[in-house]
Order: C-alpha cells, then sequence, then structure tokens
C-alpha cells in the first residue's frame, strides 16, 4: 500500500502570504491543530501548528526563559492575552510555519513509512509530488478513515 491511496486531499489552501489569523480561525473551525501551509504555486512551504501558536502568545518575558520554569506568579488578564493573539493574526503565515525536522512523503512512498513517522509524534505526514507541490497528507486519523471505509 502506497501513501497515495490513502492520503487524504487538503480541501482548504492556507497560503504562507495569508495572515495567521486566517489559520487560526480555519484551526478553530475544523478542530485541526496541525495544517499544511503551501504558497501560490501550491508548493509545501511548512506547517503551522497550535504548539507554536500557544508558544508564540506567550508573554515576551517568558519566552527569553531558558528551561522549564514555574510562572504562577503571572496573572494576566484577558485582554492581555487578547493584545496577544491580535497581534499573531496580523502576521503572514510564512513567518511562523515550521519545516524543521518536518517529513515528508511522495504518493508512491509505502503507508508504512508514513505510519513510522506518525508514531515518532509528527502527527500529520503532508505528501508532496516531485516538485514538493501539496498533493494530501496522511495522519491517523486518515488512516482510520481509510480502514473503515474499506478501500
Amino acid at each position: 500500500m502506497d501513501c497515495g491511496t490513502v492520503m487524504a486531499p487538503v480541501k482548504t489552501q492556507l497560503y504562507a502570504e495569508d495572515p495567521a489569523g486566517q489559520a487560526i480561525d480555519f484551526m478553530c473551525d475544523k478542530h485541526m491543530g496541525l495544517v499544511p501551509v503551501v504558497d501560490h504555486k501550491n508548493t509545501f512551504v511548512g506547517m503551522i501548528s497550535g504548539d507554536r501558536l500557544m508558544h508564540l502568545m506567550l508573554p515576551g518575558s517568558l519566552m527569553a526563559m531558558q528551561g522549564k520554569k514555574r510562572v504562577s506568579y503571572l496573572n494576566e488578564s484577558r485582554e492581555e492575552f487578547q493584545e496577544r493573539l491580535d497581534a499573531l493574526r496580523a502576521r503572514p503565515l510564512g513567518e511562523l510555519v515550521d519545516r524543521i525536522n518536518l517529513n515528508v512523503v511522495k504518493k508512491n512512498t509505502p503507508l508504512s513509512d508514513a505510519l513510522m513517522l506518525i508514531s515518532e509524534k509528527q502527527f500529520v505526514v503532508p505528501v508532496v509530488d516531485d516538485d514538493d507541490k501539496l498533493l494530501g497528507a496522511i495522519s491517523f486519523f486518515t488512516i482510520l478513515h481509510w480502514i473503515k471505509k474499506g478501500y
């Protein structure tokens, strides 16, 4: 079995030039914590994750701290969170995507290779062609859906 058989097509494109707010709204609406981002030629640029966005919403003083620290002394208001979220929403997605340590597969890649990536905590595996054009993606849920449908 290959990745092209199992992959789910990406139905809504998020572009590197789009404001992050568009990705945040998409992620909230679709209950997705990790989505691919492309350029206007449909070339895969990277992934944007809820984890990455939450990290960027931390106060600057916390981002400068090394290691895990207890910060229970911070008691921020909803307005302070909203201010950081609004600033984040205006930034282009291309500045925020993660491509480091991110693996992609081709349509003819054995499905077992994608399963290994997912088991190693890459929860979504982009499927690209030889020119890095995004064709679809595979996740645990994609595989379950494929098994259930009996394709």
